[in-house]
C-alpha cells in the first residue's frame, strides 16, 4: 500500500470495529472510538487515491451498517420503554384499587402493605 492508502484501511478496520461494539451493546466504548476516528479523519488526504477506492466503499458500507444496528438498538429502546409505561400505568391501576397512595413512589408503599 503506498503514500496514504493504509489509512483507507485503518478507516475499515475503525468501521468494523464499531460495527462490531453497536451490535455488541457495547455503547459506552463509542466516544474513545470515535476521538480515534476523528483523529485518523484529520490526517486523510483531500481526495482518495486509486488504490484505496475499495476501502472507501467498504467504510462507507460499514457506517450504514452501524447507522442501522443504532436504528434497531433506538427502537427496541423506545419499545422497551413503552412496555415498562405501560407496566407501571397497570400498576398505578392495580394500586388505585388498594386505597394506597398514587405516585411515583407507591410501589414503595405497596410493598410494604404486602
Amino acid at each position: 500500500m503506498t503514500g496514504s492508502a493504509h489509512l483507507f484501511a485503518e478507516l475499515v478496520a475503525l468501521g468494523r470495529e464499531e460495527h462490531g461494539l453497536v451490535v455488541d451493546g457495547r455503547y459506552d466504548d463509542l466516544p474513545a472510538l470515535h476521538e480515534r476516528r476523528s483523529r485518523l479523519m484529520a490526517a486523510l488526504p483531500a481526495s482518495a487515491p486509486p488504490e484505496a477506492l475499495a476501502d472507501v466503499r467498504e467504510a462507507a458500507r460499514l457506517s450504514g451498517l452501524v447507522t442501522e444496528a443504532l436504528r434497531e438498538a433506538r427502537d427496541a429502546t423506545g419499545a422497551e420503554l413503552a412496555r415498562l409505561g405501560q407496566a407501571r400505568a397497570g400498576a398505578r391501576g392495580y394500586a388505585a384499587g388498594t386505597g394506597l397512595p398514587a405516585g411515583p413512589h407507591a410501589h414503595a408503599a405497596f410493598d410494604r402493605a404486602g
